[in-house]
């Protein structure tokens, strides 16, 4: 029994819902005014309604008993179809990128443009990465976004009652709507697919239509939407979407997937391609991403799905956009949005560094820093610092006409870091480049080696180096080092050997802790020891002589 009695107010409170969001059945097409000090029922007719004569009937139908004073605060019904109706405009209040408007009167498409006047019957049509903010004469908005299609159907208000009904068909796209409270029961607003009915009567919601699936989405956002489908009818609460295949009844309202967490990202960003990345949401098919100059989102000047957690934003002008993101189920419908604010400073995008390559050791002349000349650059400025940080900066030079500069500044043994960035012709000042290391080192000295020589060895030495340098040394059969008899490496600045017993040539050259060898000093001639072989034989001779 307490199931029975659960589900009938269950469902009573759907019915009285959806009483309040379609107020057009027979039973509620009435309008209440209440009464003003000196109202009458002549001059109210005169003003409110399509004849003068209906004053009789109203004071019929309301029971009042002097048409010429009534009190004030009365309640007075009055039939919707006696109040004055005319037709009203919906106006463009901004638009982005190619914003198309057929006129009924005209199949010549027109550039709509903010101020423009929509009318019942017209067309519009949005292209890729463009939108629209359309304004209606209650106060709601709808934004159209890219590549949509969507006819105005019905466009009327009620005299001066504050009553509008607007209607829209949504032929393919998608549109975002923020409705008014709607005042009076015939106040109407409504969207329209091929394939779903969409009422509300004051509330933020999302509604798409995917003309080669034949199918609608309606997201709720605040408040409530009744969607009718196949002439069953759903309630769609706060929160939750449901989708409508055409022909069919709208799909078991579904409870929207939660807005996705980003992960960190620089701000400003001052890279052209960056990407921002996030969280996956479990039951997340794929996402939504779109970016707007406002945080209310009035347009849209980029639009795109990801089927991964991360997106490449797009090259737009330098300022501050806002990013939502949506994840989106498997069903198409779109869940709570991800709004966050970044800033974009990539403009004039900076040069790219050429030379010296990165981690470059230079010997021997000033370094010539070169870039690439970028599109977008008036001027360059360069940094040059013995620091990551660029705190302690050795060149710090502006308006730098060419594509190459030549560091004399930089003195050896120090490493350097430098960056450049474009300066614009206007004087804004974009993002750096990429940093780049190199190394000034001098040439390493060319050994003066001192020979000295003894009957048994031969020892050379020469003035000691840089830190951390070794020696080469090389023993030829020839001065031209054609045939080398041996190649020595020495971490002293000497050497000590046997005396040759032939003539031999000997050199010398340094060599830095990294491997870069300096000039070879003067070679020096090694020349073989005494031979006294001689005298004995001489001597022996004369001994001989002498005894004969």
């Amino acid at each position: 029994m307490d199931v029975m009695r659960n589900r009938l107010l269950k469902l009573s409170t759907i019915f009285l819902y959806i009483s309040l969001i379609f107020p057009y059945s027979a039973s509620a097409q009435e309008w209440i005014y209440t009464v003003v000090d000196g109202d009458t029922l002549s001059e109210f007719s005169e003003k409110h309604l399509y004849k003068t004569s209906y004053w009789k009937q109203l004071q019929k139908i309301n029971n009042v008993a002097d048409p010429k004073r009534i009190p004030t605060n009365t309640k007075l019904r009055i039939p919707i179809k006696w109040i004055k109706s005319q037709p009203t405009s919906a106006e463009v209040i901004k638009t982005e990128g190619k914003v198309t408007l057929y006129t009924k009167d005209s199949n010549a498409p027109q550039k709509s443009t903010p101020g423009q006047q929509i009318n019942l019957g017209d067309h519009l049509e949005t292209g890729a990465q463009s939108s629209v903010l359309i304004r209606f004469a209650d106060g709601s908005e709808i934004v159209v976004l890219q590549n949509s299609k969507v006819n105005f159907n019905h466009l009327k208000k009620y005299g001066e009652t504050g009553m509008v009904d607007s209607r829209i068909r949504l032929m393919s796209g998608d549109v975002e709507t923020k409705a008014k409270t709607q005042k009076g029961s015939a106040s109407r607003f409504e969207i329209h697919t091929p394939a779903a009915i969409s009422a509300v009567r004051g509330t933020h919601f999302r509604t798409s239509y995917q003309a080669e699936k034949h199918s609608s989405h309606i997201e709720v956002l605040e408040g409530g939407v009744a969607v009718k489908g196949a002439n069953r009818t759903r309630l769609v609460r706060s929160g939750y979407g449901t989708q409508v295949a055409q022909n069919k009844a709208p799909l078991k309202p579904q409870k929207l997937l939660p807005a996705p967490t980003l992960l960190a990202y620089p701000n400003p960003i001052e890279k052209i391609g960056s990407q921002i990345r996030w969280e996956t949401i479990k039951g997340a098919k794929s996402y939504r991403v779109i970016i707007s100059r406002s945080a209310e989102f009035g347009s849209v000047i980029w639009d795109s799905d990801s089927s991964r957690s991360a997106i490449t934003l797009p090259d737009l002008s330098d300022n501050t956009y806002y990013f939502q993101l949506r994840a989106v189920d498997r069903h198409g419908i779109e869940g709570i949005a991800q709004l966050t604010p970044f800033t974009l400073n990539a403009h004039p995008q900076p040069p790219f560094p050429m030379a010296p390559n990165n981690n470059e050791t230079i010997r021997g002349s000033a370094p010539v820093l070169e870039w690439t000349n970028s599109s977008e650059a008036n001027s360059y400025h360069l940094e040059v610092a013995t620091d990551k940080g660029f705190k302690q900066k050795i060149i710090d030079r502006s308006n730098i006409t060419g594509t190459q500069f030549t560091a004399s500044e930089l003195v050896a043994t120090n490493t350097y870091f430098w960056r450049i960035k474009s300066i614009a012709r206007d004087g804004e000042i974009g993002p750096y480049s990429a940093i780049r290391s190199l190394s000034v080192k001098p040439i390493p000295a060319t050994p003066e080696p001192e020979l000295k020589q003894d009957e048994q060895e031969i020892k050379l030495s020469w003035l000691q180096g840089l830190p951390g340098e070794s020696y080469q040394i090389q023993i030829g059969q020839d001065r031209s080092f054609k045939t080398i008899l041996n190649d020595i490496n020495a971490s002293k600045p000497e050497i000590t050997m046997p005396r040759p017993e032939g003539y031999r040539y000997i050199r010398v050259r340094s060599v830095a802790e990294d491997g870069f060898t300096g000039a070879w000093g003067a070679t020096q001639e090694l020349t073989p020891p005494p031979n006294e072989n001689w005298i004995y034989i001489f001597g022996s001779y004369v001994a001989v002589i002498l005894l004969l």
